[in-house]
């Protein structure tokens, strides 16, 4: 169902169990009474991510094409790092995707960006149920802030995939 596949969600853990006080020679219950006790735990962040397996793929470029524009969805985004590396970084780990064709690697300038250019990263996974999916994100340096800008095309199999993963950034 894509509505609950769209559901990032925050459990709230916490372990309660009844403490049942036993005889520590025999391992006998004392017949004193159970009580019961709580301890809070580490909230549980689920996330789309956590439905994606990273996948290695030899041709992005053909892969690309193959899976066409039908469900292909398109977003612009500017994001909030200074340096290229924290926003690919950010970018793979919020997807959940694997970096190819060494797009997750790059070479700095002086100034911090890859020779003043948009850098193309290329990203590539399987979604719960089998649903391959793709992604080309190209980042570029904003002029007049220094921040970084983010165009992304997600494609899927299934339109509620691609929507999906390209809000997971915004």
């Amino acid at each position: 169902d894509a509505d609950f596949l769209a559901a990032s969600c925050t459990f709230h853990c916490e372990l309660r169990f009844s403490v049942i006080p036993v005889d520590p020679s025999n391992g006998e219950e004392t017949g004193e009474t159970p009580y019961e006790e709580e301890y809070p735990l580490e909230d549980l962040e689920i996330s789309p991510s956590d439905f994606m397996a990273k996948t290695t793929i030899s041709d992005f470029r053909k892969s690309w094409e193959d899976l066409g524009t039908t469900y292909e969805v398109l977003e612009k985004y500017a994001l909030p790092y200074k340096k290229f590396a924290d926003a690919v970084s950010a970018i793979i780990d919020v997807l959940g995707m694997q970096p190819c064709d060494g797009t997750g690697r790059f070479r700095l300038g002086i100034d911090g960006v890859v020779g003043g250019k948009p850098h193309m990263l290329h990203l590539s996974g399987t979604f719960l149920g089998g649903h391959t999916v793709l992604a080309r994100a190209q980042l570029a340096v904003q002029s007049d802030s220094g921040g970084i800008i983010l165009k992304i095309g997600v494609r899927s199999d299934e339109s509620q995939i691609s929507r999906l993963l390209a809000d997971c950034i915004g």
